[in-house]
């Protein structure tokens, strides 16, 4: 009886560690991940929209986008090219991912530490979402959303 308990024990822990190896392989190489669309001008959405009614900001979606919660935290972000008449007033923008009512806040940045390349006229910024936040989705099986660059929008307002 005590060795059919161990086998069982045994059994168990294999299922277990071939299930976790399952998910960590869907998860991390069979999910289609995001290209690198510095070079794809313009983006899948238009780059820029004509100015709201009713309001006085901008939007943009983003060149690039990184969702990978599974790497860990800073792993889940947008990239955005502005045009450089804006840099004065890029602190004076938001990020909305569709699905979540936080307002990011966007950084600077150097496009080569991300493997991008700054397109003439423009300056860009990034924009990084909570992993915790990216799990959620993922868990509740909207984590595509994270990936699609229409569900991402940087609003710049202009007064």
């Amino acid at each position: 009886m005590k060795n059919w308990s161990t086998q069982n024990k045994l059994l168990i822990i294999i299922a277990i560690v071939l299930i976790s190896g399952s998910i960590f392989m869907l998860t991390t190489i069979l999910l289609p991940r995001q290209k690198n669309m510095s070079n794809a001008y313009p983006s899948p959405c238009s780059t820029m929209s004509e100015k709201l009614n009713d309001s006085n900001n901008l939007q943009f979606h983003p060149l690039k986008i990184v969702a990978e919660p599974w790497r860990g935290e800073h792993n889940v972000y947008a990239i955005f090219a502005l045009p450089l008449q804006y840099q004065d007033i890029a602190d004076r923008s938001r990020l909305l991912v569709k699905g979540s009512d936080t307002p990011w806040n966007l950084t600077p940045i150097n496009g080569l530490k991300y493997g991008m390349t700054t397109p003439e006229g423009h300056f860009l910024v990034i924009g990084f979402f909570r992993t915790r936040l990216a799990l959620w989705y993922w868990a509740r099986g909207r984590f595509g959303d994270l990936q699609q660059p229409c569900n991402w929008t940087l609003h710049l307002f202009i007064k």
